[in-house]
């Protein structure tokens, strides 16, 4: 990877990681309130490579993103002073028991801020606006109001259904594109078949690619199985499907009373992609190797294929040297 600009460099030496700065007083006043330590530890040239068509000066772009983290660390710090928020306070310490708070800069798909928790980082996540900030502390509102509701569960969306239609003839429902609302769209014969397959005639320019969490949302979608007596590993290129076998996994996963700390049955582990700014998983590994000697149960393999073809739609295409190679052509729908 190549270096960072100059300017980027020393930005980071005498803004961002400056001790007597805003930031780091920020961290640290955050740090003593909470009684954790705080780990942020930015990705610098894919958040350059991101943002730098909005910041022609490198230096203030080191500038303006200290000052974003800066908003997020004291608005995170108001709500902890503040008692009419104890329980979402007791939520926060609880997240944070291992005693560090990590944090994760990413930039968003639009030009909005937002910040959320990640369960499977354990980690709060500072969302950027894909804009030029000119005042950061702007951003301080919202942060605010998103840290407030980072917490609460995703509310789920109803399938409208026609008067006078049979329980059983359901309608499709698809995003529609132009108002970001759910549109309800009859079912067609051809609607469940794959679409059809493009052929790239000419090599892309690398800069005209959209980042690695959007491109891979993209079909076809690549899923391999490589089992195992106590490990199965699950590689895709479509993390929102390892998300939803992780989550399914884990919601319906026996307690190993057998153990005396009581651990899953099954140790269930999304792994972070190598590549990209945003939440993306290309593993999912399922192992009871840490609990061999106290462990009765076993992961099996046939029960992640009923998961993969019977739930998530993906199709066998080969089975060999022990690998489950698997594809999907037909895209996702989005509620």
């Amino acid at each position: 990877m190549p270096s960072l600009p100059l300017k980027v460099q020393v930005a980071i030496r005498d803004i961002w990681s400056k001790e007597d700065g805003g930031l780091q007083t920020a961290l640290k006043s955050l740090q003593e309130l909470l009684g954790h330590e705080i780990v942020i530890e930015p990705e610098w040239q894919l958040l350059l490579a991101e943002l730098e068509e909005f910041y022609p000066d490198k230096g203030n772009f080191v500038t303006i993103l200290a000052g974003c983290v800066e908003a997020w660390v004291k608005s995170m710090a108001e709500l902890l002073e503040d008692s009419a928020h104890e329980d979402w306070t007791e939520i926060v310490l609880e997240k944070s028991k291992s005693g560090r708070l990590r944090l994760f800069l990413e930039v968003s798909t639009s030009e909005i801020a937002s910040t959320s928790w990640s369960e499977e980082r354990r980690a709060f996540i500072i969302t950027l606006p894909k804009k030029k900030v000119f005042q950061p502390a702007e951003l301080f509102p919202i942060f605010r109001g998103k840290l407030l509701t980072c917490f609460e569960a995703p509310k789920k969306a109803q399938l409208p259904i026609r008067q006078g239609q049979a329980a059983d003839e359901w309608a499709d429902v698809e995003l529609d594109t132009a108002t970001g609302k759910p549109e309800v769209v009859e079912k067609s014969q051809g609607s469940s078949a794959s679409r059809p397959k493009t052929t790239v005639e000419f090599l892309p320019n690398v800069q005209s690619l959209p980042r690695p969490d959007e491109l891979f949302l993209r079909p076809p979608y690549h899923l391999t199985l490589i089992p195992g007596h106590s490990e199965i590993e699950i590689q895709s290129s479509h993390s929102p499907s390892l998300k939803v076998l992780s989550d399914y996994l884990k919601r319906w996963c026996r307690i190993n009373h057998h153990d005396t700390t009581e651990p899953a049955a099954v140790q269930v582990t999304l792994c972070q992609s190598a590549f990209g700014l945003g939440e993306l998983f290309d593993r999912l590994v399922l192992s009871t190797k840490d609990t061999r000697y106290t462990n009765q149960f076993r992961v099996t393999t046939p029960m992640v294929v009923a998961l993969i073809e019977g739930v998530l739609g993906y199709e066998l295409v080969s089975n060999q040297s022990g690998t489950w190679s698997f594809r999907r052509d037909a895209e996702f729908k989005t509620l």
